[in-house]
């Protein structure tokens, strides 16, 4: 036994410990751990990229709806409805409202007419009168200025004006003639589906 251990021992003498293999070997898996993270940071060419979340499209503009171009209103037009017409000179029917713009200037009188179409219209009225003045034209030595009624017609053709009234036309001789005009309103209402009621004229 003793020859044994002494062999054994004369045969470990040249052999020594290991310590720095094992150190190594314990190195590599954090040396591994090291790479993977940074090839985690760059990416190798040609390796697929992480998927985005894909962007919201934005919202189109609703398309703004063109309104068709209103003619304007001419007293020549024969746009009037003829049985109003009718029966406003056979003294059957009567308009509903009227405004005298005698005495008035240019500013004030187209005031006067946009507030009197906005509260006929308002009130659902259909045919209402105007009266302007004849034409320019001279009475003894004085000259009677006629622009309200060469401006007239443009005032109704202007923004609100235009989209309350239908058509326009001279008036018969018994509601002033050449000198006031007849406005056939656009109704806004059920209202429209009754008939014109003939008002006596007083």
């Amino acid at each position: 036994m003793v020859k044994d251990l002494d062999l054994f021992a004369a045969a470990m003498a040249g052999v020594k410990p290991l310590k720095r293999k094992r150190a190594a070997a314990s190195r590599v898996p954090a040396v591994e751990a090291k790479a993977a993270s940074k090839s985690a940071a760059n990416p190798v060419a040609g390796a697929p990229k992480p998927l985005r979340p894909a962007a919201t499209p934005a919202p189109r503009p609703r398309p703004v709806p063109v309104r068709p171009r209103v003619p304007d209103l001419s007293p020549t037009d024969n746009q009037f409805d003829r049985d109003v017409s009718r029966a406003l000179s056979r003294r059957k029917l009567s308009p509903e409202a009227s405004i005298d713009l005698h005495g008035m200037t240019l500013a004030a009188a187209e005031r006067a007419v946009t507030a009197f179409l906005a509260r006929a219209s308002a009130q659902d009225m259909r045919v209402v009168l105007v009266v302007t003045g004849k034409g320019l034209r001279r009475e003894g030595e004085r000259l009677i200025d006629g622009r309200i009624r060469a401006e007239f017609v443009g005032w109704l053709n202007r923004g609100d004006n235009r989209e309350r009234v239908r058509a326009v036309r001279a008036a018969h001789a018994h509601h002033g003639g050449t000198g006031a005009f007849y406005l056939l309103l656009r109704r806004r209402s059920s209202a429209s589906s009754r008939s014109l009621r003939a008002t006596p004229q007083r």
